[in-house]
C-alpha cells in the first residue's frame, strides 16, 4: 500500500500513514469470501430512500438493496468524517453503521489519531459510480435474497483539512478524489445494512 506521508517531521511515521489512509479509504484486508455478482448491476444508483439507522426489513428487490446500501455507505463515511473531527474520540459511534473490517479499521485509526494528536477537518462526499447486489448467507442462517452489495465509489476529500499534531496543514495526497470498492451487508439479528469492508484497488485510481 502506498500512502502519502504529511509535511511535518515532527510527526512519526505511523501518524503519518494513518492520517493518509483515513483520507484515502486505503485498506487491504485479507478478503472473506465474496457472494458471486448477480445479473443486476447499475451505473446509475437510484438515491437511497431508507436510512442506515432505522431497523428495515430485507430487501424487496436489488433496486431497494442498493438504495439501502448506498445510504449506510454514506452515514459510515460521514460518521467517521465527524470522529476524526474530534481527534479520533468515540470511535464506538462508528458501530452502528458498520461490522467486521470496516468497523476495526476506524476504531484502530481513531485511536492512532488520538495518540498522535492529529485531526482532521472537514469531510469528504462519496458518489456510487457502479454497484450490484447479489444473495447473502450469513452463518447458521436462512439465504437472504439481494442481502449483498458491492459498490464502486468515488471518494473525494478534496473538502478534508487534515491537520498535523504541531498545527501545520496535511497532506491530502497525490489523488484527493479516487475509487474505492464498499462491500455492505443486510444484518437480518440487527435489521441494518452494515458496511462490512473497504478494499482499494492495487494502484490508487483518480476518478
Amino acid at each position: 500500500m502506498n500512502t502519502k506521508s504529511m509535511n511535518a517531521p515532527a510527526i512519526v511515521a505511523a501518524a503519518l500513514t494513518v492520517v493518509g489512509v483515513l483520507l484515502s479509504g486505503c485498506t487491504q484486508p485479507t478478503p472473506e469470501p465474496t457472494p458471486a455478482p448477480a445479473t443486476t448491476s447499475s451505473k446509475g444508483v437510484p438515491s437511497p430512500t431508507a436510512s442506515a439507522a432505522e431497523t428495515i426489513g430485507p430487501p424487496k428487490d436489488s433496486a431497494e438493496a442498493i438504495a439501502a446500501a448506498t445510504a449506510a455507505t454514506k452515514s459510515y463515511w460521514a460518521v467517521t468524517d465527524q470522529i476524526m473531527n474530534d481527534g479520533g474520540k468515540q470511535p464506538e459511534r462508528i458501530d452502528a453503521v458498520s461490522i467486521g473490517q470496516a468497523r476495526t479499521y476506524i476504531h484502530e485509526s481513531a485511536g492512532e489519531v488520538q495518540k498522535q494528536g492529529i485531526s482532521i477537518g472537514g469531510s469528504r462526499s462519496v458518489t456510487v459510480t457502479e454497484s450490484y447486489a447479489s444473495d447473502a448467507t450469513p452463518p447458521g442462517q436462512s439465504v437472504i435474497k439481494n442481502g449483498f452489495v458491492g459498490l464502486t465509489v468515488c471518494n473525494d476529500v478534496t473538502g478534508s483539512k487534515p491537520v498535523n499534531a504541531d498545527g501545520t496543514p496535511g497532506d491530502k495526497g497525490s489523488a484527493p478524489r479516487h475509487i474505492r470498492n464498499i462491500e455492505v451487508t443486510y444484518d437480518a439479528s440487527a435489521g441494518k445494512w452494515m458496511v462490512s469492508s473497504i478494499i482499494r484497488p492495487g494502484a490508487v485510481i483518480a476518478c
